[in-house]
């Protein structure tokens, strides 16, 4: 549960529901905003279909900013060199095989002495010799590499083209970042709860506009208020994706 100081007030964020589910569809997110603010002001003035438009609102921009790791597995084809991964994954960061060339120092003995490793002559020159044909392969073109090629449909999932396979490979493990597509039960907990949230505080801030345009004929309201609770939330919400969104940075030797 995220919680964030607005008007020195502490106010909690997206609360679980009680007997928490594990997917929620459109309308069941629909109905669980129209609660929310049922418990505060009764009824809403915002129709459901621009409730639903601020949940695509909110799953649009969780497309286009977040890095949320995905993982998945796919059989290599020889013959095409490429393979069409899920809809959800709209980046592919890093593709790793099922199987690596096998280097003789993998099985010689390593000795420690005070938390320092001590290499023999031996393994020093066969670590040598990898990385020597290791340019080599990347010289001649046969080093393992792979390309992406997006798609700009949500319901279609991009190409990965892969070249140079290690000898008896025939899956590779693609990490990427995951997308919410057209139609989806939104499953996982975190997701479910950033959606939820966002969603409220663009309700709140469209349900407060409307609240102010009706104080022009001299009905007093909260609308000001709301409008600004929604925005200062929204903004905490876009602030934490992109402080939590690093899911896929993967740390890599210099």
């Amino acid at each position: 549960m995220h919680k964030v100081k607005i008007n020195g007030a502490r106010v909690y964020l997206a609360p679980f529901i009680k007997n928490y589910v594990e997917e929620m569809t459109k309308q069941e997110i629909v109905q669980w905003i129209k609660n929310e603010f049922g418990v505060l002001r009764g009824s809403l003035t915002t129709p459901d279909d621009v409730i639903e438009q601020c949940i695509d609102n909110a799953i649009r921009y969780w497309n286009t900013h977040s890095g949320f790791k995905v993982t998945r597995m796919y059989q290599y084809q020889m013959e095409t060199k490429r393979i069409q991964v899920d809809p959800e994954i709209k980046m592919v960061v890093k593709v790793i095989p099922n199987m690596t060339t096998t280097w003789v120092f993998q099985d010689l003995p390593l000795w420690t002495l005070l938390g320092t490793a001590l290499l023999d002559n031996v393994t020093s020159d066969l670590i040598l010799m990898g990385e020597a044909f290791r340019t080599y392969k990347k010289y001649l073109g046969a080093e393992f590499a792979w390309v992406f090629e997006k798609s700009d449909d949500p319901s279609q999932g991009g190409y990965l083209y892969v070249i140079g396979m290690p000898p008896n490979a025939t899956k590779v493990c693609v990490v990427g970042t995951k997308r919410i597509v057209p139609g989806e039960n939104i499953v996982n907990q975190y997701i479910l709860d950033w959606i939820l949230s966002y969603s409220k505080a663009l309700v709140k801030m469209v349900e407060g506009n409307a609240l102010r345009k009706a104080e022009i004929i001299g009905a007093k309201s909260d609308g000001q208020a709301l409008y600004d609770e929604g925005k200062d939330e929204k903004k905490y919400l876009e602030d934490q994706l992109v402080q939590e969104g690093r899911w896929v940075a993967l740390v890599k030797r210099i």
